[in-house]
């Protein structure tokens, strides 16, 4: 079981889903260097931005543009204090880097981080303040400060991600072919994360494989491997497992567990005497959950859709003059309590005889098929107008939806919503889906779209459901644009 490979792992070398404790000054993702320049940097702006803000909005006397040069000398160190605190939470150690984590995923950490920079910062003024008789930098000031040097970091981190090219974390997976393969699915997602091959845990290696985990010290220096993911470990030998504690701190460890099903981005790991337990998050959704979810659905949508209203305009400009027909395609689909309801969309193919989207089986099968396949989304192409292949592929067509969310039939964030076909096979542990509205965007959205198969889909809208939180649905809506850019699973 996973639990025996965990208890005879070393808990300070390795974590579940992330990586060992020690590692080098290099990262998957960033040289630490240019972290510590991009938050100093961030962090430099962020004062005089912040201090021309205040001097707009406050009426303090020190806080007016008089004062600005005096309150910037009061705040020299404020760069310095920031960096420093986050080098103490431990942003700049590259063990705490996954092959892939959003930048939201830091933004608790990062505001507590930030908010101890400012004490730091303000303890620096008043010590330059009791030795030097420099003036006392106020915290009103630090405090806005902070706030401008979050959004400032975050998107730097999030620009230098994009900006990066070229391969930075080469792969080995410890398990069989057909794991491999789902697991490669995933990691192919991830820009910069290339797959070398894998290893199996048993004496002798089999057809397909570089060899046994025996033998990775060896690969991980010729192929120059920077992480090693270990699949559904029932059980490793006490050989196994010396050897990826032997392996050099430059390559991390990763582990997929058993039941991976089971275990969301909630999930946490907490500690029995030594023992890792892996949590999963408990599945319930109180009337307040509800009300804050509905709460931001509304909210949302009413907001895009008046800052949206004038692409709405020329998109449906340029559908109805790409081909006749309606300019919203129409579809019933089935939404919260087995409900049936109208999905809109951008109309995306020539209008005829079939309708858009009922190229799909009757029922769904199920199995590990991509979604494109068993919906014949290949042979729809001929049908597909220009603008429509643009819309599909940014997502842009589903822009009609935030109605359907102001409507009570949708939510921003939800499980996919399904044809009333697909839905008849649905029952037991999967029905949970159906407890929430469906959304415009989800776990299904971020993770693949029509690349997922119909097992993986069900498996993410169960987790979704059982495991909801607001911040999630945040992370979510955080990880969508990068997904419409890149056209994750459209077809």
């Amino acid at each position: 079981m996973v639990t025996d490979v965990l208890e005879t792992l070393d808990p300070l070398r390795l974590e579940v889903g992330t990586e060992r404790g020690r590692a080098p000054l290099v990262g998957d993702r960033w040289p630490i260097g240019l972290m510590v320049v991009a938050d100093l940097v961030g962090a430099a702006i962020a004062l005089p931005l912040g201090l021309v803000l205040l001097s707009l909005t406050s009426p303090a006397s020190t806080n007016s543009l008089g004062y600005f040069w005096t309150n910037i000398e009061a705040g020299a160190l404020f760069p310095v204090a920031i960096v420093l605190a986050l080098a103490l939470a431990g942003f700049y150690r590259s063990n705490r880097r996954a092959p892939y984590e959003s930048s939201f995923s830091e933004l608790k950490e990062l505001a507590v981080a930030l908010c101890a920079g400012c004490v730091l910062s303000i303890a620096f003024s008043l010590l330059a303040h009791l030795g030097f008789g420099l003036h006392e930098s106020d915290s009103s000031q630090l405090l806005l400060a902070a706030i401008i040097a979050m959004a400032l970091i975050t998107a730097a981190r999030a620009t230098t991600q994009a900006l990066r090219r070229g391969v930075y974390a080469k792969v080995l997976i410890v398990g069989s072919d057909s794991i491999v393969e789902r697991i490669s699915a995933y990691l192919g997602l991830i820009k910069g994360v290339e797959v070398i091959g894998r290893v199996v845990d048993a004496l002798s290696a089999d057809d397909g494989s570089l060899g046994t985990v025996g033998d990775l010290p060896q690969l991980c220096e010729k192929f120059g491997a920077t992480r090693i993911v270990v699949a559904y470990p029932t059980s490793m030998s006490h050989e196994s497992i010396a050897i990826l504690r032997s392996l050099p701190p430059s390559v991390h460890i990763s582990i997929v567990p058993r039941y991976f099903e089971l275990i969301s981005w909630r999930s946490r790991i907490s500690d029995l005497y030594g023992l890792p337990l892996l949590e999963v998050a408990p599945a319930h959704l109180s009337r307040w959950d509800r009300f804050l979810k509905r709460s931001f659905d509304l909210a949302t949508s009413s907001l895009l859709l008046v800052l949206l209203s004038p692409l709405i305009v020329v998109l449906s400009v340029l559908v109805k003059a790409s081909s006749p027909g309606p300019v919203l395609f129409r579809q019933e689909r089935v939404g919260q309590g087995r409900r049936l309801f109208t999905i809109y969309k951008f109309r995306t193919m020539v209008a005829g005889d079939a309708p858009e989207g009922d190229n799909d089986d009757e029922r769904a099968p199920e199995g590990t098929v991509p979604l494109h396949q068993l919906r014949h989304k290949e042979t729809e192409a001929s049908r597909i107008t220009p603008i429509g292949r643009l819309l599909r592929k940014t997502g842009l067509d589903e822009i009609p939806q935030f109605l359907n969310v102001l409507l009570g039939n949708m939510s921003l964030v939800g499980p996919r919503p399904f044809k009333e076909c697909e839905s008849e096979t649905i029952t037991g542990w999967q029905a949970r889906r159906f407890e929430l509205r469906p959304g415009i965007t989800g776990l299904w959205q971020v993770s693949g779209r029509n690349d997922l198969s119909m097992d993986d889909l069900r498996r993410l809208d169960y987790l979704y459901a059982a495991s909801w939180s607001l911040w999630w649905d945040l992370k979510i809506v955080w990880d969508t644009p990068r997904a419409m850019v890149r056209g994750f699973g459209a077809y």
